[in-house]
């Protein structure tokens, strides 16, 4: 009974770490150590309800035992990894298949090992200190290569993004190890010729590799997908300032209209006979000098995107302050330079309209030189901690920084005391070769 624990305690330990170990590159929930320690009494259980070495008396048997354990830590092991990182569960459950066809590799070698000393004659003492060392030593190993390999290797930026074709494949290729597993975990493989036992291994290593391979395959997937969109949304934001150029060159020929028609009416009413009239005309031009007080930085595309980022500012209740001087901006292609500054004050715009005190909801804007580099700045309200961003706000950034690469810029940010700062810093240099 103790020989028996002590290999239910193995088993559900490896199992454990090898979960563990795929959950230590992603970015974890609240509470995650807590979370996956609670989970390892539940492996512990189910290892020693369903262990095939004490469920099964023929080979079939212990196939139908082994698939049964497969499928309910495939389960259990992918609630454990949903619970402990910010995951889906396409993603943990995938992860989950990984980790008992790793943890399964692992008991393999060890179980090698008692094959080989057992030919040799000299069987191993299970319960001796020495040996119970080494099965500590061989599951540490074992975890750090997981660490250091596939757990950091396969996820994409900290994130996996499993398709159902992808986990349906998993699931099965995982069915196949397992059977082979079943054949080199029982008693026969002592009594097998050798070849065969190494064609066995083949196997199940080409099934590890045809894994492997096809979650890169589908990684790769997944990153041409993100670099089509986002070279996608690059382009259609290039090509967006000559339709934002053509809607400020509207508002401005409407605005120089509502001036002359603003004269106009002042002259025909000389005497303030009409109050109400006069707080019209008032109104009225106090709007077309709104409209024309962000139009004057010395660069016809940053004007551009002042006048219409200012209206939008204005329809949402936000105070843009921008100071500007737009004349050390010339050496920026008109796309990129639409593009840069549309992203950062939307992405601005965006976090001052979730501030629900209307006088923090401001936006500080400064470009200027200084020490032979030119510096743009953008403050804003901070975001509260618990709203993320939006799919198109994270292209939105991808955008924003491949701009500044392209120019050979430094963006940094900063987040204190409730504001959020953005600061990019571009060689003026790059100016005197324009």
């Amino acid at each position: 009974m103790n020989l028996l624990a002590r290999h239910v305690i193995f088993r559900a330990l490896l199992r454990w770490t090898a979960a563990a170990a795929f959950c230590i590159p992603l970015k974890h929930r609240p509470h995650a150590r807590l979370r996956a320690l609670g989970m390892l009494l539940p492996l512990l259980g189910l290892t020693y309800v369903l262990d095939p070495a004490a469920q099964s008396t023929s080979l079939h048997e212990l196939q139908f035992s082994l698939l049964t354990l497969y499928v309910a830590f495939f389960v259990l092991l992918g609630m454990m990894i949903y619970a402990c990182v910010e995951i889906d569960k396409k993603s943990a459950l995938y992860c989950a298949v990984w980790s008992l066809l790793a943890s399964q590799t692992a008991y393999e070698c060890w179980h090698l090992v008692e094959v080989f000393f057992e030919r040799r004659g000299t069987p191993l003492d299970l319960g001796s200190l020495p040996v119970m060392l080494a099965q500590l030593a061989a599951g540490a190993f074992f975890y750090f290569v997981i660490c250091t390999t596939l757990s950091r290797k396969m996820s994409y930026k900290g994130a996996y993004h499993i398709g159902p074709r992808q986990l349906t494949s998993a699931f099965f290729i995982g069915i196949l190890f397992m059977f082979q597993a079943a054949l080199l975990s029982s008693g026969q493989v002592v009594a097998l010729d050798r070849s065969l036992v190494m064609t066995m291994f083949v196997g199940q290593f080409y099934f590890l590799t045809l894994l492997y391979f096809q979650t890169e395959v589908f990684k790769l997937s997944a990153m041409q997908k993100e670099m089509d969109t986002l070279n996608l949304l690059y382009e259609r934001q290039r090509e967006q300032y000559q339709v934002a150029r053509q809607n400020v060159q509207i508002i401005n020929k409407r605005c120089h209209e509502l001036k002359l028609q603003i004269a106009a009416l002042r002259q025909m009413s000389s005497a303030p006979a009409d109050p109400e009239l006069k707080a019209h005309i008032d109104e009225a031009e106090k709007a077309a000098q709104l409209y024309d007080a962000s139009r004057n930085t010395g660069n016809e595309v940053l004007d551009v995107v002042l006048t219409e980022k200012s209206l939008l500012c204005e329809s949402r209740r936000i105070q843009l302050n921008a100071v500007t001087d737009g004349s050390c901006l010339s050496f920026f292609e008109a796309g990129d330079l639409y593009a840069l500054f549309a992203n950062m004050l939307d992405h601005a715009i965006e976090s001052a309209v979730r501030v629900p005190e209307p006088e923090r909801r401001c936006i500080d804007l400064l470009v200027c030189t200084r020490q032979s580099f030119v510096v743009v700045n953008v403050i804003s309200p901070d975001r509260p901690a618990e709203s993320a961003d939006t799919r198109a706000a994270h292209y939105a950034v991808k955008v924003t920084n491949r701009i500044v690469q392209k120019y050979k810029g430094t963006l940094t940010t900063e987040s204190q005391n409730g504001f959020f700062a953005v600061k990019i810093i571009f060689p003026s240099a790059l100016s005197v070769k324009a």
